[in-house]
């Protein structure tokens, strides 16, 4: 899959993502609610996954990034739990738990990486302990995600928004990264993947600078929005 690919893999992706979120909006603001999450998704989403795709060794890259998403699972859920109790600003909370969730994948998926590419090279003991461990890793990050789950159930509404928010994310990126998609589907649309990830992100950031908008978003997908901010979205 090219880089191209990537993006447009990247930017259904996110759309998949924003969809539920701008289903808590109003009728009239849902359209302008969808782009601009969908941009905030896509501002992260569509730059990894085209990054992973035209990747040398893809398989590895994406590899590295699914243990390193069940293993920010580890830590995550102790902070989510300590931001829950401790934060009265909601908003804040919850983008507070986005960008160090995105920094610590970020971390542990280049650890994996390199725990990957050592493995690679090794034979007898030593590739198999990095393969156990890399296969430990992914099974406790995973009960972790399960735990998660749990707890974002028994949660407030506004822990259980940023929560699935974060989470359905994460899961989407992953698969993003790792989904081919349709031979057909990208000869039809080959070259636009890139072009239609800077019009939305464009088109999101000014829509999202509307006040009223801006209120909205923090009070109903803070964690969605993020990206945008930095931006001046």
């Amino acid at each position: 899959m090219t880089r191209r690919a990537g993006f447009l893999s990247g930017l259904i992706a996110a759309v998949l993502a924003a969809l539920p979120a701008a289903l808590r909006f109003e009728s009239g603001l849902a359209l302008q609610a969808l782009i601009v999450c969908t941009a905030g998704c896509a501002l992260i989403m569509a730059p990894l996954s085209a990054a992973l795709a035209s990747a040398p060794n893809a398989s590895k890259f994406r590899t590295a990034l699914t243990v390193g998403v069940l293993l920010a699972a580890l830590p995550l859920l102790p902070f989510a739990t300590l931001l829950k109790t401790t934060t009265h600003h909601r908003p804040l909370g919850g983008v507070t738990f986005a960008v160090v969730a995105g920094l610590l994948i970020i971390g542990l998926s280049l650890v994996c990486a390199r725990l990957v590419t050592w493995a690679g090279v090794q034979v007898g003991r030593p590739a198999m302990f990095a393969r156990v461990l890399l296969i430990a890793c992914a099974a406790l990050g995973t009960a972790a995600l399960l735990l998660g789950l749990v707890q974002g159930l028994k949660g407030g509404s506004a822990y259980q928004t940023g929560f699935y928010d974060a989470l359905r994310v994460l899961g989407l990126a992953t698969l993003a990264a790792r989904v081919r998609l349709p031979e057909p589907l990208l000869r039809r649309v080959r070259g636009l993947g890139l072009a239609a990830w800077v019009t939305v992100v464009t088109v999101g950031v000014c829509l999202g600078r509307a006040p009223a908008m801006q209120v909205e978003l923090a009070s109903r997908c803070p964690v969605l929005h993020w990206p945008l901010v930095w931006l001046g979205g």
